[in-house]
This record gives structure tokens, C-alpha cells and sequence, in this order.
């Protein structure tokens, strides 16, 4: 019982430790595990299996069937046959049944009619006449035991064929509906991992402006005790202090949320810490071209190869109800042993061998309209299934225009945001310098930091922008 306890112990003791182990978490790490553990990224391995067994399911149409069988049957009651014997060549009486015994005084060579003692005629020598006497004969035995093997071979069959082309384009559809969905997956992690990043950015830059505050509500508290400052600034900034706490607070609670939401993408438990690498700054690219990036989308994007798949499926299922219209030929055979045998006669009888060989067709003729109609329903799924292959062309299309300028209007607040910041931090230098010197209000100063803070947030949501619409730009172009 003590051993059984200090194993539970020790594993609560080594499931605590790696609940608490703290997870470094780059961006290309965060991706790995959103491929490996995302629940959308295990549905589409599964459908990719079932894409899998469904083209061997189709295949199987096309192989032999060969089945064994067995069977004992015993006959509680086996039924009589009623049947009709003619009587044989002899002597029957008037009535024309057969006599059971002769007498006759007379010479039989010498004449065809019977008489008894007493000189009465009571029968003749049947001669041409056959009469049939009714009997009732059982045939079978008590028991029977038979087994073998049966084989069917479809030679032609028209829906096996257009399964089997089917089933190989559903393949190719799923497959292109799991590329379609990594790259959704790749894209969401991306952005949730931004998000983090800018989610720090946002509690770090409000922090610090709120310790300048404070700070600030210091120095004015300080002054106003010397008489120097009116008792509205103290005011004012320990108002300030109090707005600033609030936005750190909610700013806060957004980092909790986009961390857990990076969780989720990668599949992780929302308890585990992370510590996450990496810097909203990147490099921007400005040698983009809208035109290069259309026909590149065309090439590569899983989505259209999906939606071209999903166009031939809709026509192989034309063809597979057309199949309906042609005639089915199948090679069928069997072989089997038997053996007939009473109660008490097993040991006695012998198994008797049988085989045979069949090619049978079967020609559709008429089905009242049926199959016409559900080739026209085929045929009209297969133009809408065209219709929807255009208009997710051209709403591709209308989205990478979208993202091009996205991307472009994010660089452009990235370099005005460079820009900005760093105006606004010599802004909130000069005003603490003037305030000190007695040139400048408390709420100048404040002002300064409030335009520092807005400036700085700023540009990082412009780094988000950019890099959220690069990650949609990948994703759209077919690229990881």
C-alpha cells in the first residue's frame, strides 16, 4: 500500500513539473506544432485516409469475390411424392386390380378369361390395357452436409469503372483540401503569434508610460509640497496614473487572450508558459507586383486545384449514372462437395463433387426514367460546380489585390510610425527638460508621453498589419 502510494506521489510530483515547464516558443517551432496538433490539420490527415480507403474500396469492385460456404440440414419429415405405376403384364380381376391368386379349371393357354369353383368369371389376362396405380414414394435422406467455394468476376461493368476514375479524383480533391488547409493553419499561427508580440508590446509600452506617471506624479507631488505647482496638477496626473493603470489592466487581459489563442493553434494546454521569441520588426519588401502575384496565385494556389478537382468529380459522376444505361457482364463459378446420409448411415455414403462455370449479362431496358433524370441532376451539379470554380477564382483574385494593398498602406505606416516614435521621444525628452526648468506645464509633459505612447503603439500595430498581411500573402500565393 506505501509503494503504491509513493508511485501516485511521484507521478503528480513529475506531471506538476511538466505542467510548469516553461515552453520557448519561436515562430517556426509554434508553426511545427500547429501541423502536428491542430485539430483542423488532424481532420484533414483523416480525410486524406479516407480518400485512401475510398479509392480501395473502388478498386475492390473490380476484383474477384470468392466466398466459401458451408451447411449441415437435417430433415425431421421428409415428404412423399405422389406418383402413378402402371400395372404390370397379368392377370387383373373385373375391376381391373391385380389377383393375388389362380384358379382356373380351364387350360390358360387356351383362353384369357378366369373363373373360380363355382364357374363364375372373376378376372382376365390384361394384355393391351396399362392401368396406372397411384403411390406416394419419399426420396431424400435424414441428413445432408454440403461446402465449397463461389466466385464472381465482373468482366464489364460500367459503374466500377467510372467508381474507380472517381474515386482517383477524389483523392486528388482531398489533397488539395489538406494543402488548403496547412496553409490556413500555417497562416492563422502566424498571426497568432504576431498577435502575441504585439499584445507584449502593447502591456510593455504601457507600463513604462505608466511608471513615467508615477514618476511624474512624484515630481509634482513634490513641487506642490514646495509651493512651486497648483494642487489641479497634482490632480491631474494622479488622474492620469489611474486612466493609465485601468489601460494597463486591459492591455493585459488582451495578452492573455492572444496567448491562449496561440495555444489553441498549436494545440497546447492553455495552463502551459510560454516565452515567446521573436520581434514584430521585420524587413519590409517593397519590389511587389500585382500582376506576378496573380499569375503565381493561378499556378499554385491548393484552393483551385481543389475546386478543378472538385469540376472533374462532378463529371466522373456523369459518367458513372450514364453507366447506369450499359450492360453488366460477370464471370460466376462454384464447386462443392455433398453428402446425403440417414441417422445411422454417415460412414456409409460418400461425398459427391460438383462444379460449374457461368458468364451471365444483365441489359438494363427500362427503369421508368430514372437514370435520365439523374443525369440531367449530374450534369446540372457539374456546371454549378463550374460556376463555383470561376467565382472562387475571381474572389482570389479581389483578396490578393486586398492583401498587395494592405501590404503596401502597412509600409507606408511603418515608415511614417519610424518616423513618428522617434520625433515623439525627443518630444517627451524636451518637455521633461523645460518642465524641470519651470518652461513647460505638467500637462504638457503629459501630453508628450501621451503622444510617445500613441505613436509607439502605432508602429508596432503597423508591424502587426504588415506582418499579418505578409502571412495572408504566403497563404494565398500557396506558399508556406
Amino acid at each position: 500500500m506505501n509503494k503504491n502510494l509513493l508511485t501516485v506521489v511521484v507521478s503528480l510530483m513529475l506531471i506538476n513539473s511538466v505542467g510548469a515547464e516553461t515552453l520557448e516558443l519561436e515562430l517556426s517551432k509554434a508553426i511545427k506544432l500547429a501541423l502536428d496538433n491542430n485539430v483542423n490539420m488532424q481532420n484533414a490527415q483523416e480525410d486524406l485516409l479516407q480518400a485512401k480507403a475510398q479509392r480501395k474500396e473502388a478498386f475492390s469492385s473490380a476484383l474477384p469475390v470468392v466466398s466459401g460456404f458451408g451447411q449441415v440440414s437435417h430433415s425431421f419429415a421428409i415428404g412423399a411424392q405422389p406418383m402413378a405405376f402402371p400395372v404390370p403384364f397379368g392377370v387383373v380381376d373385373n375391376n381391373g386390380d391385380p389377383l393375388h391368386y389362380l384358379s382356373n379349371p380351364m387350360d390358360p393357354t387356351s383362353t384369357v378369361e378366369y373363373y373360380d369353383q363355382m364357374g363364375n368369371q372373376v378376372g382376365h389376362l390384361q394384355q393391351t390395357a396399362i392401368r396406372m396405380i397411384p403411390l406416394e414414394l419419399a426420396f431424400g435422406s435424414d441428413n445432408t452436409m454440403v461446402y465449397g467455394l463461389s466466385l464472381t468476376q465482373p468482366l464489364f461493368e460500367g459503374r466500377v469503372i467510372a467508381a474507380i476514375r472517381g474515386a482517383n479524383v477524389y483523392g486528388d480533391l482531398a489533397t488539395s483540401a489538406a494543402d488548403v488547409t496547412r496553409l490556413s493553419v500555417i497562416e492563422n499561427t502566424k498571426k497568432a503569434y504576431y498577435g502575441v508580440l504585439l499584445a507584449d508590446k502593447m502591456v510593455e509600452v504601457m507600463q513604462n508610460s505608466l511608471e513615467v506617471m508615477k514618476q511624474n506624479l512624484e515630481n509634482v507631488t513634490a513641487l506642490y509640497e514646495q509651493g512651486k505647482t497648483a494642487e489641479f496638477d497634482v490632480i491631474r496626473a494622479d488622474v492620469q496614473v489611474a486612466n493609465q493603470t485601468t489601460m494597463v489592466s486591459n492591455a493585459r487581459k488582451m495578452k492573455e487572450l492572444a496567448y491562449a489563442g496561440l495555444k489553441r493553434s498549436c494545440g497546447l494546454q492553455i495552463e502551459q508558459d510560454l516565452v515567446i521569441q521573436g520581434e514584430l520588426r521585420t524587413e519590409i519588401v517593397d519590389d511587389l507586383n500585382l500582376a506576378d502575384l496573380e499569375r503565381k496565385m493561378i499556378s499554385n494556389q491548393p484552393l483551385l486545384n481543389q475546386l478543378e478537382a472538385n469540376v472533374k468529380l462532378m463529371k466522373e459522376n456523369i459518367l458513372m449514372v450514364k453507366a447506369e444505361f450499359m450492360p453488366s457482364i460477370a464471370l460466376t463459378g462454384s464447386y462443392q462437395q455433398m453428402k446425403s446420409y440417414n441417422d445411422d448411415g454417415f460412414d456409409d455414403a460418400d461425398f459427391n463433387e460438383s462444379s460449374s462455370l457461368a458468364i451471365g449479362i444483365n441489359m438494363p431496358i427500362f427503369n421508368g426514367f430514372g437514370s435520365t433524370a439523374r443525369v440531367q441532376k449530374a450534369r446540372a451539379d457539374h456546371r454549378k460546380s463550374e460556376y463555383q470554380q470561376h467565382d472562387m477564382k475571381e474572389n482570389l483574385l479581389l483578396e490578393l489585390k486586398s492583401i498587395f494593398l494592405s501590404i503596401k498602406e502597412s509600409s507606408r505606416k511603418i515608415d511614417a510610425g519610424l518616423k513618428g516614435a522617434e520625433q515623439a521621444h525627443k518630444g517627451v525628452d524636451m518637455a521633461q527638460k523645460l518642465y524641470q526648468q519651470g518652461m513647460a506645464s505638467q500637462l504638457q509633459v503629459l501630453d508628450a508621453q501621451s503622444a510617445s505612447d500613441q505613436a509607439e503603439l502605432g508602429l508596432y500595430q503597423a508591424y502587426f498589419e504588415y506582418n499579418s498581411a505578409r502571412a495572408s500573402l504566403a497563404r494565398a500565393l500557396g506558399e508556406e
